[in-house]
């Protein structure tokens, strides 16, 4: 049996279906909240089990009879994972991190620097997934957002010349890569970079959702001080949207190489041109846009 953790989140709302195709027919576990929707799931051989993922004992008890766990929550909880497993005696994982462990901006780099040493020195027979920024519908935490925006404002700001790059990955993907690295032991011991197809511009970006949703739109440069400065505001007032580290970010380019996960798992991510559709036709669907 296989456990997974975060499967109600974006990236879980693909995991089960690509595990199923990459071969997997075994029973699936997932650890849930006590009010998660799991209405979605279809698949008669999942099963359900409340649980926390920083409760070691709660992930011991969830952990019975089960051989493998894919952990799709927050990296800071894979201590508490790696405690469960070997109390369990679980060999098999497979944890997903974040390219944010890159940057000279995101504020957490260096905690998860040191998450994934305790990863990698754990003992068990694990495969580290770090995904670029995620995307697919209303959970993730920016693409719709943009979305939003340009479909309701005329006038879009663009901080700075929006030139910098980087390099968003559809959820589909995400889960794709994460049960083919689960199903090879080729994967094991290693870790792994991945990203959408090819790097794009925000400006691209941009221009590529006001085409798809069919509105014309004036994008309008912001000085990187300036917004820099309203960053600065969005820390004293908390807004989901604006903070300093988001502009900070902006700036540098979040470009990544995935040839490893090409070679050894299949990786083949799609454009974001094509992604985008994907979710801007979820979001209607959800009637958010």
């Amino acid at each position: 049996m296989l456990l997974i953790t975060g499967i109600t989140g974006l990236t879980g709302r693909f995991l089960i279906t690509a595990l199923r195709e990459a071969g997997y027919s075994g029973n699936i576990r997932c650890l849930i909240r006590e009010h998660s929707d799991i209405s979605w799931v279809t698949d008669t051989n999942v099963e359900f089990v409340k649980g926390d993922v920083s409760d070691v004992q709660s992930l011991v008890r969830a952990f019975a009879g089960v051989e493998g766990v894919i952990h799709l929550v927050n990296i800071r909880s894979a201590p508490e994972i790696i405690a469960a497993c070997k109390v369990s005696g679980i060999n098999r994982i497979v944890i997903v991190t974040t390219t944010g462990i890159f940057s000279k901006y995101q504020q957490y780099s260096e905690e998860y620097k040191k998450l994934e040493t305790i990863i990698l020195g754990c003992g068990l027979d694990y495969t580290i997934i770090r995904p670029t920024m995620i995307y697919g519908n209303h959970q993730d935490k920016n693409i719709h957002k943009l979305v939003k925006i340009v479909n309701k404002y005329p006038i879009v700001p663009v901080i700075g010349k929006g030139y910098g790059l980087m390099q968003p990955i559809y959820a589909k993907d995400l889960a794709e890569v994460i049960a083919a690295a689960y199903m090879n032991p080729v994967s094991m011991k290693k870790a792994y970079n991945v990203a959408g197809q090819n790097p794009i511009s925000l400006r691209e970006m941009m221009c590529l959702i006001a085409d798809n949703i069919n509105k014309r739109r004036l994008f309008i440069n912001i000085p990187y001080l300036l917004a820099l400065a309203a960053g600065h505001v969005g820390e004293l007032i908390p807004n989901g949207l604006i903070n300093v580290e988001r502009i900070q970010r902006l700036r540098e380019d979040k470009v990544f190489k995935y040839d490893e996960a090409e070679k050894e798992l299949g990786f083949s991510p799609i454009s974001f041109k094509e992604g985008i559709e994907h979710e801007i036709g979820a979001l209607k669907r959800s009637g958010i846009i």
